[in-house]
């Protein structure tokens, strides 16, 4: 950018608490006009323009293909703009934070997920705090997709929702912040810093939705994950252990079966903190010998949305049915964005 121009910034409305109104009935829903013509103030930092989805809606409806709409309008305008904010709901935006890293390489440029606790056109919003703090950020020296929130700037494949109520809803528990916001707005040291890659620039949004998802809870039957594991519309898990990756021996049988059906399982810890190290006990050492993967200190998002961007790339790439489980491994044991910093392979 230019020294004596202003950076110019993207911002993508997709709905989300920020954009709803309540109606007569005293129901919140997203509002059409948006948050445009609400937030004042933001050229001092940049040059800034809008844009939205073709429908707001609230972020608990967002799936893969509103974030590929999302991922393909900023490939699309990777050159014209020096940084993005995408204004989104609280409840998947670090699904979406996750989502955007693994569709977007080589971007090198900030990609920065915000919005607010309350809506922009109620009193007491921190709707507006949070888009400037976004818009500022979104000019600075990041190279990567992060979230904006209340005191923070936090990785964004690393951030988790974790209060309903507070103005910081986000954490990375397994990381330090990226940046802090207060009375000044600065990256940390920490951080993926930009760079000039736009040649290096590819985009994939392709995913594989036929995830099954297993999160046992003590003394519940098995049974309903062997069925996920017949079943021909999952092609792939995520499963969430306890502590170290563990996992009880009920679901043993399971995951051999889904093995011999080439069907990868990716296993991430419950716990706030820590990582799957499943080489610790027996109910981690022998499903590692069954064949699934460690996800490490990945989130349970983040590992849902690179285990679906693995499953898609091995579709695309017509890699063939016994070599899922490897080809999916190497793409989980590949780090793209500092998603994950501790892995038993």
């Amino acid at each position: 950018m230019s020294r004596l121009s202003k950076p110019r910034v993207l911002l993508i409305e997709t709905g989300g608490t920020i954009a709803q109104r309540k109606g007569r009935d005293g129901i919140m829903r997203p509002d059409p006009e948006g948050i445009a013509k609400r937030i004042r103030g933001l050229a001092r930092y940049a040059e800034v323009t809008f844009e939205k989805l073709p429908r707001l809606i609230d972020s608990t409806n967002m799936v893969t293909g509103e974030r590929g709409h999302i991922a393909r309008t900023i490939y699309t305008k990777a050159r014209e703009f020096d940084g993005f904010v995408v204004v989104h709901g609280t409840d998947t935006m670090a699904d979406t934070a996750s989502a955007l890293t693994f569709m977007l390489h080589g971007l090198g440029k900030p990609v920065i997920l915000t919005g607010s606790q309350r809506s922009a056109f109620e009193y007491r919003t921190d709707g507006h705090n949070n888009i400037h703090a976004a818009v500022v950020s979104a000019t600075q020296d990041y190279g990567e997709v992060a979230i904006v929130f209340g005191n923070y700037v936090l990785r964004g494949p690393r951030a988790i929702k974790y209060d309903e109520e507070g103005f910081n809803a986000f954490e990375s528990p397994r990381t330090s912040p990226i940046g802090k916001i207060g009375i000044t707005i600065e990256p940390n040291e920490n951080r993926i810093t930009r760079e000039d890659g736009l040649d290096e620039l590819r985009l994939f949004t392709s995913f594989d939705t036929g995830i099954g998802f297993c999160y046992p809870m003590s003394g519940v039957s098995a049974n309903l994950f062997d069925l996920q594991v017949k079943s021909r519309e999952v092609h792939g898990f995520v499963f969430v252990g306890f502590g170290a990756g563990n996992i009880p021996k009920d679901y043993y049988k399971g995951i051999e079966r889904a093995r011999d059906l080439n069907k990868p399982i990716v296993v991430v810890t419950q716990c706030s903190k820590g990582a799957a190290d499943m080489g610790i006990y027996e109910t981690g050492s022998i499903p590692l010998k069954l064949g699934v993967i460690p996800g490490g200190d990945m989130t349970m998002i983040a590992a849902t949305q690179k285990l679906m961007y693995a499953l898609g790339k091995a579709h695309a790439e017509n890699v063939p049915l016994k070599d899922r489980i490897a080809y999916v491994r190497s793409i989980i044991n590949t780090t793209y964005a500092r998603e994950v910093a501790f892995r038993t392979v």
